[in-house]
C-alpha cells in the first residue's frame, strides 16, 4: 500500500514502477493518514510504504496503528525531512527503511524488495518454530512416559527429577507424599465370552485409559511400565493452611481410589484386574522404592487369587524351605519318558497341591514351579529330545517362569507341557523304533515273568547278540538287561500299588529270591515293596 499525500508523487511510484514484473501487487493507495488507517484495515497489505507528514492524521500515528495491527507487515517511511526525532521514532517503530525524498523509484523498488525478503524470512523462522512446537507437542507425552518410566525404575538422581520434570511441563512438588500403585488384567485362565487369551495386551491398553479418565481429577501421574502395565503415582501435597496427613492416611485413600478403579475395570470389560500398592514415601528418589514394592504386591496375587489390591508387606525375614520329593519325581519322569499321560498329570496334581497350594508367598510359588520345571527340562534333555519339539510353545515360559501370575495359569501350563511332551514320546516311538527292538520289546512282555537275557532273545532272532545288544542301546538309551530290570521294577510298582501281593508280585516278574527281588526295588524307587503295599493298605 503506497500513502503519500503528494498526488504526483504518489501516482509515480504507483505507476511508473514495474512492481508486477517482481510478482508485488498494490493493493490500496491513499493520500492522507485517516483513509490509510481504513485501508489498511480492509486490504491487509504486507509492505506500506508511508509518508510522514499528512495532513489530519501523520504517517507517524498511522504506523503505530499498523504495528498493533499487524507486528510483521512492513513500514517504508517517505520524507522529506532529514529529522532525528523521525529518525528515532521509525527505530522505535521498527521501520524496515527511511528514504530521503526525492528518492529515484530504483531506490524505492529496492527498499521494498528488501522488505519482502525480511518477511520471508521471519515467515519462515515463525513456520520453523511452529513446527518445532508442534513437534514438541506430538512427542511431549511419550517423553513424560519415558520420564516416568526411567523414574520409577530409579534411574534419577533428585536434581535430575527436578530438572528433567520442568523440561517436560511435569510438576512434580518436592514436599509431597508419594505411593505407587501397580495395576494389570487378570490372566484368561477361565472361558471368557469376549476374550482370549491372545486379547492380554488389549486389556492391558484399556485399563491406561480407564484409569486415566477415572482418576483424571486424582493427584497423580498415570503411564505403562516396560510390562505393559499400569502404573499410578499418587501424590499427596498439603495445601497451606493444611496439615500433612500421616503416611497411613494418604495410603488408605490409594486404596480406596485403586479398589474403585478394579470395580469400574471390571464392570466395563466383563473381566477382572488386581493391583498392588507399595509404601508411602516423602522423597521424589523414593518413588522407585514404593513401585518395586507395588510390582512385588502384585505376583501375590498368584497365591491369592484374583480381583484383589495387595499392599506390600516387608517379609525379608520370612525364610523359604522346599523338600524335594524324590520318590514324586522318579514316578514323574517315567511316566513322562512313557508317554503316559494320564499318570503325568495326577502326579502333577499331586505336586500342585503338596508344593504349590499350600504356599504362603509368590516366592514359596515360584521355587517350587522352578523345581518341576526344572525337573520337565532334566527329562527331555535327559533322553535327548529337542527341546523346541518335545515342549513346543510352553517353552517360552521355562524362560520366564515369573510370568506366571495365578495359580490355575500354572497349572494349565503345566497340563499342556505334560500334553505336548507324551504326544512327543508317544508319536517318536512310533516313527523310530527300529523292527528288531519292536520285537525283542514283545518278546519282554511276553515273557516277563521269566529269567530272559539278551543272547535268549538273539538265538531266537537268529541275531548277532553283539549287533542286538547296540542296536537296542541306541535306540532305546539303556541296554537291553537295564530295560527289563526297569521294565519290571515299573510293573511291580504299578501292581503293588493295584493291591497286589509282595511274594505274588515277585513271584510274577521271575523273581525265585524275594530278598533280592526288595533290593533292586528298593535301588529303583528308593522305598521298600512292604511300604508300597502299607501305604497302599492305610490310603
Amino acid at each position: 500500500m503506497i500513502v503519500e499525500d503528494e498526488l504526483r508523487l504518489l501516482n509515480n511510484i504507483a505507476r511508473n514502477i514495474s512492481w508486477e514484473e517482481h510478482e508485488i501487487e498494490v493493493v490500496a493507495t491513499a493520500d492522507n493518514g485517516i483513509d490509510a488507517i481504513k485501508l489498511f484495515d480492509q486490504a491487509k497489505p504486507n509492505i506500506v510504504l508511508l509518508d510522514i507528514r499528512m495532513p489530519d492524521l501523520d504517517g507517524l500515528s498511522v504506523a503505530r496503528h499498523i504495528v498493533e495491527a499487524d507486528p510483521l507487515a512492513k513500514i517504508i517511511f517517505l520524507s522529506g525531512h532529514d529529522d532525528f526525532k523521525y529518525a528515532q521514532t521509525a527505530i522505535e517503530l521498527q521501520v524496515a527503511k527511511y528514504l530521503l525524498k526525492p528518492a529515484g523509484n530504483d531506490e524505492v523498488l529496492q527498499a521494498v524488495l528488501e522488505a519482502r525478503e525480511r518477511i520471508r524470512e521471519e515467515l519462515a523462522a515463525k513456520y520453523n518454530q511452529e513446527l518445532m512446537r508442534k513437534k514438541w507437542a506430538e512427542h511431549l507425552p511419550r517423553l513424560q512416559d519415558l520420564f516416568f518410566q526411567n523414574w520409577v525404575s530409579g534411574k534419577y538422581a533428585e536434581w535430575e527429577i527436578g530438572q528433567r520434570s520442568r523440561e517436560l511441563m511435569i510438576d512434580l512438588p518436592d514436599d509431597a507424599n508419594w505411593a505407587v500403585t501397580v495395576a494389570d488384567p487378570d490372566p484368561l485362565t477361565a472361558p471368557n465370552p469376549r476374550f482370549t487369551a491372545e486379547d492380554i495386551t488389549l486389556l492391558k491398553i484399556s485399563m491406561l485409559g480407564i484409569a486415566k479418565e477415572f482418576l483424571a481429577n486424582v493427584p497423580c501421574h498415570i503411564f505403562s511400565d516396560g510390562e505393559g502395565a499400569t502404573v499410578i503415582v499418587f501424590s499427596d501435597v498439603p495445601g497451606e493452611r493444611e496439615k500433612r496427613r500421616s503416611a497411613g492416611d494418604f495410603t488408605a485413600e490409594v486404596h480406596r481410589h485403586t479398589t474403585r478403579l478394579l470395580s469400574v475395570f471390571k464392570e466395563y470389560m466383563k473381566t477382572s484386574a488386581s493391583a498392588g500398592i507399595g509404601r508411602a514415601v516423602d522423597k521424589r528418589p523414593g518413588v522407585s522404592r514404593s513401585y518395586l514394592d507395588a510390582s512385588q504386591a502384585l505376583t501375590e496375587r498368584v497365591v491369592h487369587g484374583h480381583d484383589i489390591v495387595v499392599p506390600y508387606r516387608d517379609e525379608s525375614a520370612h525364610t523359604h524351605s522346599v523338600v524335594a520329593d524324590v520318590q514324586l519325581e522318579k514316578v514323574l519322569a517315567h511316566a513322562l519318558e512313557s508317554g503316559q499321560r494320564d499318570a503325568a498329570i495326577a502326579l502333577i496334581d499331586e505336586w500342585l497341591e503338596t508344593h504349590v497350594e499350600r504356599a504362603k508367598t509368590s516366592e514359596e510359588v515360584y521355587v517350587n514351579v522352578l523345581l518341576l520345571a526344572s525337573l520337565l527340562v532334566r527329562v527331555v534333555h535327559f533322553q535327548g529330545w529337542p527341546l523346541q519339539e518335545a515342549l513346543g510353545r510352553h517353552l517360552a515360559f521355562f524362560q520366564q517362569l515369573r510370568a506366571l501370575s495365578t495359580k490355575e495359569q500354572t497349572r494349565q501350563w503345566l497340563y499342556g507341557t505334560v500334553d505336548h511332551i507324551c504326544a512327543y514320546v508317544n508319536g517318536t516311538k512310533s516313527k523310530s523304533r527300529h523292527e528288531l527292538i519292536e520285537k525283542m520289546i514283545g518278546m519282554v512282555e511276553a515273557e516277563i515273568g521269566e529269567d530272559i537275557g539278551l543272547h535268549e532273545v538273539a538265538s531266537k532272532l537268529y541275531i548277532n547278540a553283539s549287533y542286538l545288544s547296540r542296536l537296542f542301546k541306541q535306540q532305546i538309551g539303556q541296554s537291553f538287561t537295564a530295560y527289563i530290570v526297569e521294565r519290571k521294577m515299573k510293573l511291580a510298582m504299578q501292581w503293588l500299588s493295584d493291591g497286589m501281593k509282595v511274594s505274588e508280585t515277585a513271584n510274577m516278574l521271575g523273581y525265585r529270591d524275594f530278598s533280592y527281588f526288595a533290593k533292586v526295588f528298593r535301588k529303583t524307587w528308593g522305598v521298600t515293596p512292604a511300604e508300597v503295599k502299607n501305604k497302599k493298605a492305610m490310603t
